[in-house]
């Protein structure tokens, strides 16, 4: 039976090679010698494989992060670069390296976990659903004229990765009030944000009295530079937004499209003359999975209004140990869970009690569109004050 282990850096090749071969067959992977030699982006994370004796059947990466959820922080595994090659693949090692894979975040007190698939069906079979969605801006420069309008008080200024503290709020600002909005360490700020990549980003802030009060990170497409595409553009506040969508309309005699990522509340179309000006497309956001029922329900924060107890029956077919019936009580917003055997007040599946827990359904959506069933009015009313819908917003690439 194949085991599941870390690949040591002595095999590094060979991990490359499956993960290249996999994600990216056009481009030849370049061997290396050792560790050393990789960019410092591709040394993050915690690989990981099955082996048959020494055979390197299948990969992944594992990252460790601090995610928030409805407004407190959380232990997050991120789960990348799950890759198989031609040979090995329909044999079910995915399936069992993603079994694995939960066994060890369980292990760590990793409780909940989150990906981006190439497949929303195919993780979806394994307990991780969808959770937020991003939309794209896209329009003329000329279409963000408006933002020159407003006071010009914000000064702007290119940032390098010795900025990455007086960035850290700015992110944080940004991010208040939504789940799965990532927590950054100095060596990803520095070693995913400002460099790794075949072509580093530019990166500008705006200052107003000195104090750093937003950022944009983008690049200008290599194919014909005509195409701005902003990765990130988190501000303070709603003066300091401005300021740089300003910004990035001073590049109207440089680019002929501005690209953005951004979130679905954004005001960009109503701020605009036009509206029609402003393209706006919702993309499916990443996926998240509760890895530990136990831990995550008794970690949440809940409203303070949240009283009482339910019972929950959940399916998981990938992760035994949630497969079970839990009591999940709440008072003045803090919440014990415990296995139990009762008649359940309410049956759920993993992938949509992850949704519910972060917020990206609410108890009425997941009756609808998901597969939770209660017994009552009265117990789909107590688990809607306990689980409000919010904004959710998987922030980081991985």
């Amino acid at each position: 039976m194949p085991t599941y282990r870390p690949v040591p850096d002595d095999r590094i090749d060979e991990f490359r090679a499956i993960q290249q071969y996999a994600f990216s067959p056009a481009e030849p992977t370049e061997p290396v010698e050792s560790v050393d030699e990789l960019p410092r982006r591709a040394t993050l994370g915690a690989r990981r494989g099955l082996f048959d004796g020494e055979e390197l059947l299948c990969t992944g990466t594992h990252h460790w992060f601090t995610t928030t959820v409805r407004g407190g922080e959380h232990p997050l595994a991120g789960l990348a670069g799950v890759a198989t090659p031609p040979e090995n693949r329909r044999q079910g090692l995915i399936a069992r390296l993603l079994r694995e894979s939960l066994a060890e975040y369980r292990e760590r007190g990793q409780y909940l976990s989150a990906l981006w698939p190439f497949e929303y069906a195919f993780y979806r079979q394994y307990g991780w659903a969808q959770a937020g969605t991003t939309t794209i801006y896209e329009c003329d420069p000329e279409a963000l004229a408006f933002a020159a309008e407003t006071e010009r008080d914000g000064e702007f200024r290119r940032l390098d990765a010795d900025d990455f503290e007086t960035m850290n709020p700015v992110l944080a600002a940004a991010g208040e009030g939504v789940s799965l909005w990532m927590r950054r360490s100095e060596e990803w700020w520095r070693d995913r944000v400002f460099t790794g990549r075949e072509n580093d980003p530019y990166i500008y802030g705006v200052e107003r009295d000195g104090d750093l009060r937003g950022y944009v990170v983008y690049h200008i497409d290599a194919d014909d530079g005509r195409t701005m595409r902003v990765e990130e553009c988190n501000a303070i506040d709603n003066a300091a937004f401005l300021d740089l969508l300003r910004f990035l309309f001073y590049h109207d005699s440089q680019v002929e499209r501005v690209r953005i990522r951004g979130r679905a509340d954004w005001p960009l179309a109503d701020l605009a003359d036009d509206p029609r000006a402003v393209d706006c497309e919702l993309v499916p956001g990443g996926m998240v999975r509760i890895v530990d029922v136990e831990r995550a329900l008794a970690a949440l924060d809940y409203p303070t209004a949240a009283e009482g107890r339910v019972v929950l029956s959940v399916e998981d077919p990938t992760a035994a140990w949630n497969d079970d019936s839990f009591a999940l009580a709440v008072r003045d917003g803090v919440a014990t869970c415990t296995r139990v055997d009762e008649p359940p007040d309410a049956r759920i599946a993993i992938t949509t009690l992850s949704q519910l827990f972060v917020g990206h359904f609410s108890v009425e959506h997941a009756r609808m569109a998901g597969d939770l069933t209660v017994e009552s009015d009265e117990v789909a009313a107590r688990l809607a004050t306990m689980f409000p819908p919010r904004d959710v917003v998987l922030s980081e690439d991985f």
